[in-house]
């Protein structure tokens, strides 16, 4: 039995192509200012909002709603339109994504191949890896928490 094989094989057959954004913690966007306490650009086409370089990957994954209790703690967050109660989603990678806390997967609308708009984003919270026998990672869930779509975002695909 290979794991690997039938997840990328469960993956072709009932998943999705996403974006993937990878966070480079060793550099910093252009966008961050020490000055300003450590904050970064929200609408930064260059991070999406995220303070670091950024590189983007073609990902096929599968996803379903996870449930979050409202009385987590950070589970309802304050936006400019009030508060939102965040949606949250698992999603299934292949072992070779080696997904980390912090980077983004992007629900996008896909023409030719190349993605033209930003449906959803959202924030790994943890990737999980999931490890067959003698300790292999064979795959992993991730969990993640919805973060509101900016205009930005759109131009930062379109940017990269």
């Amino acid at each position: 039995m290979d794991i690997r094989r039938d997840i990328s094989e469960i993956l072709k057959k009932y998943g999705h192509e996403a974006i993937y954004i990878r966070r480079n913690k060793k550099f910093r966007c252009d966008c961050y200012s020490e000055r300003s306490g450590g904050q970064s650009y929200d609408n930064c086409p260059k991070c999406f909002g995220t303070g670091y370089t950024v590189t983007i990957e073609k990902i096929r994954t599968r996803r379903q709603i996870s449930s979050v209790p409202e009385s987590l703690v950070r589970a309802r967050k304050q936006y400019e339109h009030g508060y939102v109660a965040a949606n949250a989603y698992v999603y299934y990678l292949e072992q070779q994504a080696n997904p980390k806390d912090g980077d983004l997967i992007l629900e996008v609308d896909w023409r030719n191949g190349v993605p033209v708009s930003v449906n959803e984003k959202n924030i790994i919270s943890v990737g999980d890896p999931l490890r067959g026998s003698g300790g292999r990672i064979e795959f992993y869930k991730v969990y993640s928490r919805f973060e509101p779509t900016r205009k930005s975002d759109n131009n930062a695909i379109t940017y990269h």
